[in-house]
């Protein structure tokens, strides 16, 4: 059995769409970190049923490949001292051009006036690297990025904030994995705070649950929250209600949801010195 096919969040698997009497699958689609994935697969064999005039379940098997890739920015902001800039590298044989999108914090478009839209077209060419940046100028704006990689595509971000009368503060970024469902970070709150950029990159509410444990492993704390359809929140852990306890010690933070997807980037402070904290997606 043959046809097109999309692929569910979470799940590399592609369910069965229309049938054709033979060839190749060609794999389009998705959600979640499927989302914009593309493939194929060789003809599939198996069994199957018909069972209504619309609707058949079928039991297949076979081979092939799906490129996926949607990677969040967790935290995009420029204005009011602060600047971002995307890095990306391609180390393929061929050209690759791919979008990046700008969201806000609400999940709605965001304009970068600096790249003349809430998009972006990138054009690498086969060993090339491209920039994009958002410069220190007018107010403060916050919202995140995204961008669907092609395959031998990598990047990440860099921060900057600019404060007067002192040496400018850069922090390199990870890029995250959109279609996880739990990401972890180790955080050190004894002198520093520690803020996190939380994404919910798909296309329902969810609910995000952060658990805190000490470097003993004891419990320090639960906090939940509620983020609509690719929208994001930026906040020192310490403010969130029932993480209190995460003040004066060290351990990690767990973010988890049962719905939908979240990826987490986290910063550490001290004065006016900043660094990212690499969360560990699941």
């Amino acid at each position: 059995m043959f046809g097109t096919y999309s692929i569910p969040t979470g799940v590399i698997i592609p369910q069965v769409g229309s049938a054709t009497s033979g060839g190749s699958v060609n794999v389009t689609g998705g959600t979640g970190r499927f989302e914009g994935a593309r493939g194929v697969f060789s003809p599939l064999t198996g069994t199957g049923s018909v069972t209504s005039l619309t609707t058949a379940s079928f039991a297949l098997n076979g081979t092939g490949s799906v490129t996926a890739g949607l990677y969040v920015l967790p935290q995009f902001v420029f204005g009011g001292g602060w600047y971002t800039a995307l890095y990306f590298s391609n180390s393929g044989s061929a050209p690759a051009v791919f979008a990046v999108n700008f969201i806000a914090d609400n999940g709605t478009p965001l304009n970068v006036p600096a790249l003349s839209g809430s998009s972006t077209t990138v054009n690498i060419p086969a060993g090339g690297s491209v920039r994009i940046e958002a410069p220190n100028t007018g107010t403060l704006v916050q919202g995140y990025a995204s961008a669907t990689l092609p395959p031998g595509v990598t990047g990440y971000g860099v921060f900057r904030q600019s404060v007067a009368g002192t040496p400018d503060q850069e922090a390199l970024v990870p890029l995250a994995n959109a279609g996880s469902t739990s990401a972890s970070l180790t955080f050190d709150d004894t002198n520093f705070t520690t803020a996190a950029g939380i994404v919910n990159p798909s296309s329902v509410a969810t609910t995000v649950t952060v658990t805190a444990r000490s470097a003993n492993g004891g419990a320090l704390g639960t906090a939940t929250i509620q983020l609509a359809a690719r929208s994001k929140t930026a906040v020192a852990l310490r403010s969130l209600t029932g993480l209190s306890g995460i003040a004066s010690n060290r351990g990690t933070v767990t973010f988890t949801v049962s719905t939908g997807n979240v990826a987490v980037l986290g910063l550490r402070f001290f004065g006016s010195a900043f660094t990212s904290i690499p969360a560990t997606d699941r």
